[in-house]
Formats: structure tokens, sequence, C-alpha cells
């Protein structure tokens, strides 16, 4: 009887320490698992860790790209720009070579009608008929001028404008207005309503001068 109960006292003496030492456990992990403040704080830390560069910390980058882009375009635009300059310079070029050409072409036939008039004279053409050939060939010349777009101006009876006319100089004349044009030396010239001849003239001397 003694020897059981020993044996129960020693089985309840085993079983709180066992029930002792389990919550010694218990609170021995409890003391170690992280608080939860503390958990979400350094999830927050991680992930402050982990976030990428701001766009302030990028700009100067950008700010480089964005430049290397430009100097890039404007090295192209450059060398566009000269390649234009050089293959207009060229056309400009032999545009001016051949800007009369169709000009001359035409003159080349009024060249031969010459020719053959200065021919019919050596073979004794009449006087009269030589004249008309000469004629006509001066009326062909004056055809092909006029489509290039020479332009014969009056000057006789026209006021003197300094614009149009040379004073060669002055004459007596009472039947017409000083300051009017007399006589004509040699005609005037528009070139497509521009002036590229003056003409040479005598004027009318003002009554007061005489």
């Amino acid at each position: 009887m003694l020897k059981r109960n020993m044996k129960q006292k020693d089985k309840a003496a085993k079983q709180q320490e066992d029930t002792e030492s389990q919550e010694r456990v218990e609170e021995q992990l409890a003391q170690e698992e992280p608080d939860a403040d503390d958990v979400e704080d350094s999830v927050e830390i991680d992930k402050a860790e982990e976030t990428p560069v701001s766009e302030e910390e990028n700009e100067p980058v950008k700010l480089k790209q964005e430049l290397a882009a430009l100097q890039d375009r404007f090295t192209r635009l450059a060398a566009e720009f000269d390649n234009y300059k050089k293959r207009t310079t060229r056309e400009f070029a032999n545009l001016i070579k051949s800007a009369n050409e169709q000009l001359i072409i035409d003159l080349l036939e009024v060249l031969d009608n010459f020719d053959r008039a200065f021919a019919s004279k050596e073979q004794g053409a009449e006087l009269e008929a030589y004249d008309k050939g000469i004629r006509l060939v001066y009326n062909r010349l004056m055809d092909t001028l006029s489509r290039a777009g020479l332009k014969r101006f009056e000057s006789v009876g026209e006021r003197f404008d300094p614009n149009l006319h040379d004073a060669m100089l002055q004459v007596e004349d009472d039947d017409s207005e000083p300051d009017t044009i007399a006589q004509e030396f040699q005609p005037g010239y528009y070139l497509n309503d521009k002036v590229i001849r003056h003409a040479k003239v005598g004027v009318v001397k003002s009554k007061d001068e005489g």
C-alpha cells in the first residue's frame, strides 16, 4: 500500500515537472516570436529597399538621352542640308549655262538667214531683192527676241524720264513742250518689264534756259 502511494506521488510529481517544462518552453517560444508591429516594420523596410529610383534621380539620365538624340538629329539634318546646298548649287550652275540655250537655237536660224542674204548679194542679187531679204531677216530677229521678252519702247514725244532715258543733248523746239524728247539717237528696251537699256535722246530746252 505504501509502495503504491509512493508510485502515485512520483507519477504526479513527474506530470507536474512535465507540465512546468512545457510551460517554460512555451514561454521561451513566445519570447522569441517577433512582435506583429516589428514584423510590419521589417516588411516596410524591405519594401523601401526594393523601391525603384525616383523620377528626380532619373532626370539626369533622361536629359542625357534626350541630348544625345537631339545631337544625332542635328548631325543628320546638317548633313542633309549640306547635300541639299551642293545639289542646288550644281542645279543653279547648270541652269545658268543652259538658260539661253533655246534663245541661241532660235538665233541660229536668223544667222542662217543672214548667211543666205549675204550669199545672194555675192551672186549679184538685185538691190531691191537684197534689201527685202535683209528686212525679212531683221523682222525674224526681232520676233525671236520678242518671244524671249525683249520689247522696244518709244521715246520721241514722251516726257523725259531719267528711269528710261539718257539725255545726250538739249534742243530748241518752239513747237514742243519743254523737257519732252525731240530726238532718239538709240532706242531703249525692256526685258520682261525691266529696263535693260536706256534710250539715248535729245531733250527740248526749257524756254527759261534759252
